[in-house]
């Protein structure tokens, strides 16, 4: 796959020429391109020169003249499509190990010295400090060492990071060298023997890719009552408008589901109360997340450029959660085309509004709509945004004024009745259980740090140790004893609502009349589940893993094509084959029971052999699955340990899989190793494996079901243990 510099190269191959400049190097460039400038060419025809025997090559440059004896050592190999011989993609995000605050890519930062790294530390974070009158025993509290000093630190710069390039693949037709990504390539879980063609060789020579390659359109993806009413309604509004493009496909690729549960410690004097003792209660509300997504084809290829994650909370939902809708993230990348230009706004506001005609016509009464605009570095749901987006994103009062003309045309059509800021509508509430909270919503997770706060300061008050000298005992005492632990609360949370009014909209979709019972909601659309997409933080984090970017239009295009082919479910039956493959390759020659690898075997011999082998990776499977599922559960209130499987257990799983997964794992579960890799990012690579061990576990269980019912002379098997099922998980 990988071209090395010192391949000899071919006629036909992309090459870039050096041209000596004749000036002296500039200061601060270094290497080769302090020499002189790099120009672009193709080789027409490489011979041995007559003086030293080295490979000289005549290149017609992109100029339209020829080089003639071009020696070797000018020329460099670069991809016949984007005509560079590097692919760098966007390294995944640095976190300050003390506050936790991404550190941009532009940033500069302070990183413990060593060959391995360690503890990185943004730019006030290390000053802060070095300015303590103890550094290095915060740097120990910090990381949990002694052997940590803060004059060992050094400041690092954006070159210092570590690069992440594109791998390369040839062309079996035109043995044209390319970048996965340019070329469109599929890569992970393909046979090394299958063939693969250019967009070149497909079009001028009649080559087609193999069905390993060959990736289904997002056509093809199951519809159902909502992606068909988005769609259609998105159509007819674009010809109304004489807007002309190539068709928008949309489709729900996820419906999945799950419950999210509140807990809240019942305040004093409430109806449930033993002597002396705080009862806690909880809330459960079980509730539908959808994904909808939509695709069009850009330059010949599909994009995803638009994404949407909804919480549905139906009848069967308690109060106050009952019949609301919660449109969780949306994001988009700017990749829509369309005659004339500058409709974007209209297909995305098309699918929020039909979205929420919808949802009104099943009988939901208001939708929740949260408007925080990402901060820079930040990442909603597609990873790594076009630059032009990071630099010009919207602020929050942009960003409410631009929801606020979505509802202003919904208003318009009868699809809504009002909306209002949510301090607006619940200002007179009696009580923060009035207040809908839903999963990874802002107001769960601040209700919760609010009550611990109360309850610090009520503990505070009865220990005579903690109030300071002159104070009054009863100050404190005489305020809980005025207002209720509640009042305090809700005092508290109306002024938050008051301070945060632009952040949240409270959309009224239909009014329920005095004594008129809410409707009961029926799902049309079937359940859908798929790992990569059910949660937002599975597509971002997975696309993270990979490097599936949306930052340049032909990233977008390989992203989308990785995408689809998950959605699809390629993936699961290649890794079961490629699984099957790898079990095969570390079995001895020998057959099962002595008999050689030559030797004829009855079909009945054959199915043990087959079954034996499924039996050996489950096994292993199983394993890991169960390490990660107790690395990721909590035990008697302490976190998650997130510990990393033993070695001999990770190699035996690596060399299952695919060589070009297999690399990023093991570089994933080095960088885990490292004392200073926080829980955070060793809680993310635990995850994965998790998700890899499901899917792998999965389709080992059928190929067994199948080995089972073609073998009449089998004979039963112990069985072997089931995978825990995963919990969920979602926003932190």
């Amino acid at each position: 796959m990988a071209g090395g510099g010192d391949d000899l190269l071919e006629s036909g191959f992309c090459v870039s020429v050096l041209f000596a400049s004749g000036k002296r190097a500039l200061p601060g460039v270094l290497g080769e391109e302090s020499r002189g400038d790099w120009r672009s060419g193709i080789v027409m025809r490489a011979h041995k020169s007559a003086n030293d025997d080295e490979m000289v090559y005549d290149i017609m440059m992109a100029e339209g003249k020829e080089e003639k004896s071009v020696p070797h050592s000018r020329c460099r190999m670069v991809c016949h499509i984007c005509l560079t011989d590097k692919r760098t993609f966007r390294p995944p995000s640095m976190y300050c190990e003390k506050c936790f605050t991404a550190i941009h890519q532009r940033w500069s930062y302070w990183e413990e010295g060593g060959d391995e790294g360690g503890l990185k530390l943004c730019k006030r974070c290390y000053a802060d400090i070095k300015a303590s009158a103890k550094p290095n025993r915060v740097l120990a509290d910090l990381a949990h060492r002694n052997n940590l000093q803060i004059d060992n630190f050094i400041e690092k710069k954006e070159k210092d990071r570590p690069e992440y390039v594109d791998n390369w693949v040839q062309c079996d037709e035109c043995h044209a060298w390319m970048h996965w990504t340019c070329g469109l390539y599929k890569g992970e879980d393909t046979p090394d023997d299958c063939l693969f063609f250019c967009d070149t060789c497909r079009l001028t020579r009649g080559k087609a890719l193999a069905p390993e390659l060959t990736v289904p359109s997002s056509a093809e993806l199951a519809e159902n009552a909502l992606s068909q009413a988005l769609q259609a309604k998105l159509h007819k509004e674009l010809s109304g408008l004489g807007v002309t493009c190539n068709p928008v496909t949309v489709r729900v690729v996820s419906n999945v589901e799950t419950v999210t549960k509140f807990d809240k410690e019942q305040a004093p004097g409430g109806a449930i109360k033993g002597a002396g003792e705080q009862v806690v209660i909880g809330k459960t509300f079980p509730y539908r997340s959808k994904c909808i997504l939509a695709f069009q084809h850009v330059e010949g290829h599909e994009v995803c450029f638009f994404s949407m994650y909804v919480q549905e909370y139906g009848s069967d939902c308690p109060e106050p959660n009952a019949n609301r809708v919660y449109i969780s993230y949306l994001d988009s990348v700017r990749y829509f085309k369309s005659q004339p230009e500058g409709h974007r706004t209209t297909v995305y506001h098309s699918i929020l509004v039909n979205y929420l005609a919808y949802v009104r016509e099943l009988g939901f009464t208001h939708a929740h709509i949260w408007v925080s605009p990402p901060k820079q570095g930040d990442d909603f749901i597609f990873y790594a945004h076009p630059e032009t987006m990071v630099q010009k994103r919207m602020g929050l009062l942009k960003l409410k004024e631009w929801y606020e003309k979505m509802l202003e045309v919904a208003k318009s059509r009868g699809i809504v009745v009002e909306y209002q800021d949510m301090q607006e509508v619940y200002k007179d509430i009696e009580s923060i259980e009035d207040i809908p909270m839903f999963s990874g919503d802002h107001w769960a997770a601040s209700i919760v740090n609010k009550m611990q706060e109360l309850r610090n300061k009520r503990e505070d008050a009865k220990d005579p140790k903690s109030k300071p000298k002159g104070s009054s005992s009863a100050a404190h005492g005489d305020t809980l004893g005025e207002e209720t632990k509640d009042d305090l609360l809700l005092n508290q949370i109306t002024e938050e609502m008051r301070s945060m009014r632009n952040h949240f909209i409270v959309v009224t979709l239909l009014e329920l009349k005095k004594g008129q019972q809410r409707a009961v909601i029926h799902d049309p659309v079937p359940l859908i589940s798929n790992e990569f997409v059910d949660t937002r933080s599975a597509f971002l984090e997975r696309c993270q893993m990979y490097h599936w970017q949306f930052d340049e239009l032909r990233n977008a295009q390989h992203s989308t094509l990785m995408l689809l082919y998950h959605l699809h479910g390629m993936h699961r039956a290649a890794k079961a084959k490629l699984a099957l493959q790898a079990v095969e390759k570390v079995q001895p020659k020998e057959g099962v029971g002595g008999v050689p690898a030559g030797a004829s075997r009855s079909p009945g011999g054959i199915a043990t052999s087959r079954s034996s082998k499924i039996e050996t990776a489950m096994h292993d499977w199983s394993t890991l699955l169960a390490h990660a599922n107790q690395a990721a559960t909590s035990v008697g209130g302490l976190p998650p340990t997130w510990a990393l499987p033993p070695d001999d257990l990770f190699q035996r799983i690596l060399a299952q899989i695919n060589r070009s997964k297999r690399d990023i794992l093991q570089e994933k579960y080095n960088a885990c190793l490292s004392p200073a890799c926080s829980a955070q990012a060793r809680s993310v690579f635990i995850r994965v494996l998790k998700r890899i061990a499901e899917s792998f576990m999965t389709c080992l269980l059928q190929m067994q079901m199948q080995v089972g019912a073609g073998d009449p002379n089998a004979q039963p098997r112990p069985s072997v243990p089931q995978p825990a099922q995963a919990n969920g998980w979602g926003r932190a």
